[in-house]
């Protein structure tokens, strides 16, 4: 690869390279409308997540369960899953996000769960996620309790990959190119592996020769 080539990936790798969470190109404050469903059951109105800052973290979230705990019970037993639908609206643009968990994971915390917030390095909310701390198998075994939402909500930033060494790289492109000049590499390939394009015609050759000549029987 030439120096100019070598040159221009690493000025592509500079361009696509975006903020890290302290700098953020978006700090707008955004509104998620939070709906969800046991099962089957059609959406219901939950609440609402505030979103002041996602630089600060600075977030407030508003909720209502509007399910019964009997309901949550059900679920678990008989092995549904908890649905969470987030309705963003972000920067001008709207954005619904479906989220899903086990309802005996969220039954047997006791509605103690986790919203995570999934934030790109420019700023942008690119997903809405759901967990409870109780990761474990179910049980079943939970006492009454009053359904009411005891939630974390928490904002995930986007991280660089690791950037490659173009500097090194373009010094051994530079090394090997100079000793190709001076004549100085080996090739260290075998010598079929040097003359293969010479030693398949040939073989070639000579199996269609013997093809179009076969042996007559002998008398």
């Amino acid at each position: 690869m030439a120096l100019q080539s070598v040159l221009q990936c690493f000025f592509a790798v500079c361009l696509f390279s975006t903020p890290s969470k302290g700098e953020l190109e978006s700090d707008a404050s955004s509104v998620i409308q939070l709906s969800h469903s046991l099962g089957s059951r059609p959406f219901e109105p939950r609440g609402q997540i505030n979103v002041r800052s996602l630089k600060s973290g600075s977030v407030n979230i508003q909720q209502d369960s509007s399910y019964d705990w009997k309901d949550y019970k059900e679920a678990a037993e008989a092995n549904e899953f908890y649905h969470l639908e987030a309705f963003v609206k972000y920067n001008g643009i709207e954005r619904t996000f479906l989220t899903s968990t086990k309802a005996c994971l969220l039954y047997e915390s006791q509605l103690a769960d986790i919203i995570t917030i999934h934030v790109d390095l420019l700023g942008n909310i690119y997903g809405v996620s759901v967990a409870t701390p109780h990761s474990q198998q179910c049980t079943g075994t939970v006492p009454e309790f009053e359904p009411n939402f005891n939630t974390t909500v928490l904002i995930s930033y986007m991280e660089h990959g690791p950037v490659p060494d173009v500097a090194m790289y373009v010094q051994k492109v530079e090394q090997e190119k100079v000793a190709k000049e001076r004549g100085e590499t080996k090739d260290n390939r075998s010598f079929i592996a040097k003359y293969w394009m010479y030693i398949v015609p040939l073989v070639l050759v000579f199996m269609m020769s013997g093809a179009s000549n076969p042996e007559q029987p002998a008398r």
